[in-house]
């Protein structure tokens, strides 16, 4: 294999990731959307999307980093200095035009994995407002439920129950 060659399939393999991270920004987009609606249903759909999109996305890193290696056995640099940005500053030397082309979808995977990662962390905060809000309910509920022990006091007075849980507000 030459070394044109080595960089075109490296090319095409992280064209691919970056479509890859497209798909999983659409992924973790219509997770929010289901978290939003609170559909088990769809809440899993797009789990399962975005667990097969990761595995995808992992599979495609491995045949990048294979074929980095072989292009560093061709070019005879260690593997370590073939990171993206290192390849583009060794591509740059010699084809202007394909350093171009490595370094755009460098950037563009920057940004999505930025963006995804944006996704990901106000979907995981609004899973966290929605367990704090389903907690208080379950304690309100369960608070309500259980049967007082003592009704009256050692007075022999009925006590009361202000401060204690309630199914429903006071303003409903």
């Amino acid at each position: 294999m030459t070394r044109e060659e080595s960089l075109d399939s490296i090319y095409i393999l992280l064209q691919r990731l970056l479509g890859l991270h497209r798909q999983l920004l659409e992924a973790v987009r219509a997770e929010k959307e289901a978290l939003t609606l609170a559909d088990v249903r769809k809440i899993q759909d797009s789990t399962l999307s975005k667990e097969t999109i990761i595995d995808s996305v992992r599979i495609c890193e491995q045949q990048r980093q294979q074929a980095v290696g072989e292009l560093a056995m061709i070019i005879k640099t260690p593997t370590r200095e073939l990171t993206l940005a290192g390849l583009i500053l060794i591509v740059q030397g010699f084809d202007l035009k394909r350093s171009n082309l490595f370094r755009s979808v460098y950037q563009a995977l920057q940004v999505m994995i930025s963006r995804i990662q944006e996704q990901n962390r106000y979907n995981q905060a609004l899973v966290e407002k929605s367990l704090i809000n389903v907690d208080a309910m379950k304690r309100n509920v369960l608070g309500e439920a259980a049967p007082r022990t003592s009704t009256y006091n050692v007075h022999g007075h009925k006590t009361h129950g202000g401060g204690n849980s309630r199914l429903l507000s006071k303003e409903a």
